[in-house]
């Protein structure tokens, strides 16, 4: 088994960021109790563009990560943050190298 890690990308409607965060806590707290999820999951929000926020869940495995995605409790959560934002994307990366000091 490899741990993965789901990174999503999403840009914000103008006006909506204090609810996204929120509305995020809130699915974020729902993943990490999802049978595979390590349980971690962050939230980074753009320096630059305030708009944008990148969120990172880590999974067990890849098939773990799969099989939550495509349940319905899972669209039902993520409708909700999708009505707050105005783009959104996703991926799932392994991890392929590391530095820490």
């Amino acid at each position: 088994m490899m741990k993965v890690y789901t990174v999503y990308s999403w840009v914000v409607k103008r006006g909506h960021g204090k609810e996204f965060v929120a509305a995020w806590q809130n699915f974020a707290k729902w993943i990490a109790r999802q049978e595979g999820s390590t349980g971690s999951t962050w939230l980074f929000k753009d320096t630059i563009d305030p708009a944008h926020y990148i969120s990172v869940d880590a999974w067990k495995e890849e098939k773990a990560s799969k099989t939550v995605r495509k349940g319905v409790e899972f669209g039902r959560q993520y409708y909700k943050l999708q009505q707050l934002t105005d783009n959104f994307s996703s991926w799932t990366l392994q991890l392929e190298a590391k530095q820490e000091a």
